[in-house]
């Protein structure tokens, strides 16, 4: 009997132990390292992370000011007051899974992610202002994005609307954008390629879808157009003139390296 209660005691302290090393023995900078790395390594892709005031919470929580991710060295995506929790009820199904939240501008992120790597990301309302990556097409682009992101292993989709679009499009290369006013389609992200797999806008001009892909930083994009010639000004009939394919329908070829 005496074995079996001192058996029980070495059990029952197990889970003590663990969150104490975890605590204590586990420094937060070698943690950082490892996140940062694996991120680096997934999927052998050009996206790097880089962490600011990483803290360790009980029962393995981790906490971050800022995860400033970037694509070819260049600023992405920049997630404030992270927080990563780990969630027990995945453990019966074999799985290790901590639930996310953070910030992106005033937006929210809600998330869970499961290990080996998949997951699920919600997010509502966040400032497409707040995303550096969208600054390297020569637009200044407002708007609040709502988007829902599936991961799995080393690809990322995603689904997402913009209903308030708003674009200054000086020195763009992308005609009458400036015009639109509401944006959803669907993109993937797998190793160093970024495919945009359907992209449609609305304004009050008419519509107009983008597709093809980004890999290595270069573009080989398609801007498909198709206005309402009535309401195009002389300026914007003779911006599109030479892109027409058939009456009312426009293929604007946008390739070469991103600015």
């Amino acid at each position: 009997m005496i074995k079996i209660r001192n058996i029980l005691y070495v059990v029952a302290g197990i889970p003590v132990f663990i969150i104490l090393l975890w605590v204590f023995a586990i420094p937060g900078n070698l943690i950082e390292e490892k996140i940062e790395d694996a991120v680096a390594m997934s999927g052998n892709s050009n996206m790097s992370l880089s962490i600011s005031g990483l803290k360790k919470g009980i029962f393995f929580a981790l906490y971050a000011d800022d995860l400033n991710f970037k694509i070819d060295n260049k600023p992405a995506l920049n997630i404030t007051g992270f927080a990563g929790n780990f969630s027990p009820r995945y453990l019966a199904r074999g799985r290790i899974a901590f639930t996310v939240t953070g910030k992106i501008g005033a937006g929210d992120i809600d998330g869970i992610i499961k290990l080996p790597l998949e997951g699920s990301i919600k997010i509502d309302r966040a400032e497409l202002s707040a995303i550096p990556y969208l600054t390297q097409f020569g637009i200044n682009i407002d708007g609040n994005v709502y988007a829902d992101i599936y991961i799995n292993n080393d690809v990322v989709k995603a689904i997402f609307e913009v209903p308030d679009l708003n674009i200054d499009d000086t020195g763009s290369v992308f005609p009458l954008l400036n015009t639109f006013r509401k944006l959803q389609g669907a993109l993937s992200i797998k190793g160093n390629t970024l495919k945009i797999d359907s992209r449609g806008l609305e304004g009050e001009k008419g519509f107009a879808r983008l597709k093809g892909d980004i890999t290595n930083g270069v573009m080989n994009l398609s801007l498909e157009l198709m206005p309402d010639t009535r309401k195009l000004n002389v300026m914007e009939s003779m911006l599109i003139g030479k892109y027409i394919v058939s009456p009312g329908y426009y293929i604007v070829p946008v390739k070469g390296p991103l600015p």
